[in-house]
């Protein structure tokens, strides 16, 4: 499970550093005045909660094989949760363009989610 892991995080880590800067060029492409601290905060808060979520599945994924799936959803219910309450709190705003911002981080790191916890669930017996 450990090299596994160490590839997970090697190939998530590559990925959205690449989607973080490749999304950067863009909005500076498209609109250079555009403030771009949502994209960083987005960015920050899915790669944190990607990497700690993994990591409680994996830990998970032993005791209560019969119930990651539903742990699983509640973890991304959890996730778009809390980051609309954080951004509520710090009175931002949430216009299109800024949950599009938000939403491209979160797919690419659900996308890594899904992933990793497929193979987990199939190694389960």
């Amino acid at each position: 499970m450990g090299k596994k892991l160490f590839y997970f995080l090697s190939l998530f880590i590559l990925v959205i550093v690449i989607s973080y800067f490749t999304h950067l060029g863009i909005l500076n492409a498209l609109f250079p005045t555009k403030n771009l601290s949502i994209v960083n905060i987005s960015y920050i808060f899915n790669t944190a909660f990607t990497l700690l979520f993994t990591a409680l599945i994996i830990v998970l994924s032993k005791k209560y094989k019969d119930q990651l799936g539903f742990i699983f959803m509640a973890g991304s219910l959890i996730k778009i949760g809390t980051f609309l309450a954080l951004n509520k709190l710090n009175n931002l705003e949430m216009s299109k363009n800024v949950f599009l911002d938000f939403f491209i981080a979160y797919v690419i790191c659900l996308i890594f989610e899904v992933y990793y916890v497929s193979k987990i669930l199939n190694t389960i017996k």
